[in-house]
């Protein structure tokens, strides 16, 4: 009896799928998406994933993540490209102001320096504090805290400028980098915790398109028709905190990460609620048993310090292989064109009213890419789309290396040098580059 009821079941199932499948040949993609009923639960090959990011606040608290999380960072890494020549003479006038002296060139250069490179002190302190801030406070939390140390610094910021004060913008810098990489961190390690499974990587890939709105932004805002004047470039890097502000203010309203109240707290009713406010209704016993197990998985392999994991033999390999990919990423160069961005192409004779608006090109490119590499990533996959970033932007320097040092004096040889600018290459190998990373 039991399996006349199993097989009468299975052709029940079976036929449904061939009604889906028809209806999907059809067009009749509306009709299809009603018939189901929870994104964890749902075998419906119909539903989008924008369908299933709506049955909740899901697609909401991705929204909110992403404006205090790695909008910000995309945001700062390009923010000082349009008003470094304002701050370069504000530096200046400040010494001379205090020293009744023009300041030598290499000072204003070693100060202009420090205010870059202190972005990237400031991100370091913050990537390491990331577990500390996140098994504290638990995710929301911490993100609510790091948005107020994104406002102080942006406050500091904002005042540096009436208070005549280059030391002000440094450590509105540090504190800037280490808002931008705790924020990123953890906006990724809630994006993974409050996703499902089937469509896990596509909802953490949204936090690169947010680095790309977030680069664009700056180069938007900082154009001369909007922020980017010599009166206003301590507001144009303030942007942000209006954003962070917003966090502040909505984050109380929005659910806990669920795997940290099933797992840490060990909250099982408030898990619940946190994946039916999420996701819509139903029981989700099956994926609280599958958090269960996944921590059973963590807790049977002991910690292993760095050192120790440096030394096993087993993940040799995958230390390698990450430790190649990363430092092709922070060696391929493109985080210092997005900063200097402006002085590269003054450089390269480009006037200077129409620097800004190429830059808001090369923003445009990266957001095209990385939407583009959303739809991607769950049919090709990581590792393809890594070979082929990396290889085009590869293809591109390449090309430059070689028509750039190209020997002789035939005409031919000549015509190719005087006609080939590196700048034209430069929106491919961006493109590459936000390709190959975006997989990592």
């Amino acid at each position: 009896m039991k399996a006349c009821v199993s097989v009468f079941f299975s052709v029940r199932n079976c036929k449904k799928l061939m009604i889906s499948s028809l209806r999907y040949l059809t067009g009749s993609l509306a009709i299809a998406c009603t018939l189901s009923v929870n994104v964890y639960a749902t075998e419906d090959p119909m539903e989008t994933v924008l369908q299933q990011l709506m049955r909740g606040n899901a697609l909401f608290l991705i929204f909110i993540l992403g404006i205090g999380g790695s909008f910000q960072s995309g945001y700062h890494v390009t923010s000082l490209s349009s008003p470094s020549p304002f701050i370069r003479r504000f530096i200046n006038s400040t010494l001379y102001e205090r020293y009744a002296a023009p300041p030598p060139g290499h000072t204003v250069t070693l100060i202009w320096s420090l205010i870059v490179s202190m972005y990237a002190v400031g991100g370091l302190f913050g990537a390491v504090s990331v577990k500390c801030f996140s098994g504290l406070l638990g995710r929301k939390k911490a993100v609510v805290c790091n948005s107020f140390i994104a406002i102080a610094a942006a406050g500091i910021m904002l005042t540096s400028k009436w208070a005549k004060s280059y030391e002000m913008i440094i450590v509105a810098r540090i504190l800037s980098g280490y808002s931008s990489a705790l924020g990123a961190n953890i906006h990724l390690m809630y994006l993974g915790e409050i996703s499902p499974r089937e469509i896990r990587g596509v909802v953490t890939m949204s936090s690169a398109t947010f680095i790309a709105i977030g680069k664009l932004s700056a180069q938007f805002f900082g154009l001369s028709e909007i922020l980017g004047r010599d009166e206003l470039w301590n507001v144009v890097l303030c942007v942000p905190a209006c954003l962070s502000v917003v966090q502040v203010i909505v984050m109380p309203y929005l659910p806990e990460a669920p795997r940290y109240l099933f797992i840490e707290k060990r909250d099982d009713e408030a898990c619940k609620q946190a994946l039916q406010s999420l996701w819509g209704q139903g029981d989700y016993k099956q994926e609280m048993a599958e958090m269960l197990t996944e921590q059973a998985t963590m807790e049977a392999a002991p910690a292993k310090s760095p050192l120790v994991v440096l030394r096993d033999r087993t993940v040799r390999w995958q230390l390698i292989t990450m430790s190649t990919m990363y430092c092709c990423n922070q060696l391929s160069g493109m985080a210092m064109i997005s900063t200097f961005t402006f002085d590269i192409f003054q450089k390269a004779g480009i006037p200077t009213d129409q620097i800004r608006y190429i830059t808001i090109g090369l923003g445009v490119t990266g957001i095209i890419t990385s939407i583009a590499c959303g739809f991607l990533i769950e049919h090709v996959g990581r590792r393809p789309l890594f070979w082929m970033g990396y290889g085009i932007m590869s293809a591109c320097w390449l090309l430059v290396t070689v028509v750039l040092n190209l020997k002789g004096e035939h005409q031919v040889l000549s015509t190719v040098r005087s006609s080939f600018s590196p700048i034209e290459c430069l929106p491919l190998s961006s493109s590459g580059f936000s390709a190959g990373s975006y997989s990592l």
